[in-house]
């Protein structure tokens, strides 16, 4: 196989996590949207009006797509745009995309760094502001 079906290969799979991850907050699988991480992963939201940064783990972020699944009929992120960046086992994907809530619409962008562990890509950290 050449390197470049290697590296469209990797895309494609890198791809499938990230469309599983917004599947998941979507329908809110929570099983499906922890495996879609490492399990030490962090997540880092920029607060744009502070103009400050909150570094969560992976279990404060699942508590918070949880709650706005409880406090929402609809508590959806829609990617408009994936870009996908592969560096040998390393895999940088940009989403820009809107967040619906209830009747409110936030735009933001997610930048994911994901790793090949064990056969398989996870998100390692995920930065995103809204």
């Amino acid at each position: 196989m050449s390197e470049s079906a290697t590296i469209e290969n990797r895309k494609q799979a890198v791809g499938e996590v990230i469309s599983k991850y917004l599947t998941a907050v979507r329908t809110w699988d929570e099983k499906s949207f922890r495996e879609t991480f490492h399990p030490k992963a962090n997540i880092q939201h920029y607060y744009v009006k502070g103009d400050e940064i909150k570094t969560i783990t992976l279990d404060e972020f699942v508590g918070s797509i949880g709650s706005l699944h409880a406090k929402y009929d609809n508590a959806e992120e829609k990617a408009r745009e994936i870009e996908i960046s592969i560096v040998d086992h390393l895999a940088s994907v940009r989403v820009a995309f809107s967040f619906v809530m209830g009747p409110r619409t936030m735009d933001g962008q997610d930048l994911f760094n994901l790793a090949l562990c064990q056969g398989e890509w996870k998100i390692i950290h995920k930065s995103y502001y809204l």
